[in-house]
């Protein structure tokens, strides 16, 4: 008998627990109860990311979350940027061209002539929703060579951009960071400025 009553009493110690945890949104945090990230190695300079947020958790939250983390890694592999790459660039289709190449890269893993931008889903129902935001990234230095225009962001940038977002768990505000657009030949510049705008309209004084 008492140990039935013992067993009841974890059991709802476990769960009361569970709820406090998920009472909160989703810190910065390794994959857990309440989510966080997760990586895998594809190759020496090709990464999946993956970072999920529970219910109390926003798009945006889980968003920077997962950028802060694709520059976090790309900084501990030695490497100054990152774009994220669909999976036929990251081999897991079969290769149909080159996009970039550096030193000791296997340039038959880079495909296609887009360029991609991280997607968020929703997953879930009810008080149950969750966000997840989960991509192949390509890391690379100033040394990459490239054949076409690539959109990509510096993991410098991101990490002091997003710091304070990510140390204080969501509290700072912090603004998304914005993507450069790498091309053969030329300096990087920042995607926007390549944005289209309407003309100047002309002013002819004394009219």
């Amino acid at each position: 008998m008492k140990s039935n009553i013992k067993k009841t009493v974890l059991v709802f110690a476990v769960l009361a627990a569970t709820a406090a945890l998920t009472g909160c949104a989703t810190p910065y945090q390794s994959e857990g109860l309440t989510g966080g990230y997760k990586d895998r190695q594809i190759d020496d300079q090709t990464l999946h990311v993956q970072f999920w947020g529970n219910g109390y958790s926003t798009q945006q939250a889980v968003h920077k979350y997962f950028l802060y983390r694709c520059a976090e890694l790309t900084q501990q592999h030695g490497f100054k940027y990152f774009m994220v790459v669909p999976p036929a660039m990251s081999g897991a289709l079969v290769p149909t061209g080159n996009l970039v190449r550096s030193s000791g890269f296997d340039h038959s893993m880079m495909q296609k002539t887009a360029y991609y931008v991280p997607i968020i889903i929703p997953s879930g129902g009810g008080g149950t929703n969750r966000h997840e935001e989960s991509a192949d990234i390509r890391m690379f230095n100033d040394d990459a060579v490239l054949t076409i225009k690539v959109a990509g962001w510096d993991a410098a940038e991101v990490i002091e951009q997003l710091g304070p977002y990510v140390s204080s768990n969501g509290k700072t505000p912090a603004d998304l960071p914005k993507a450069w657009v790498f091309e053969p030949g030329h300096s990087k510049v920042r995607a926007e400025d390549l944005l289209p705008s309407a003309p100047k309209k002309s002013t002819v004084s004394g009219t």
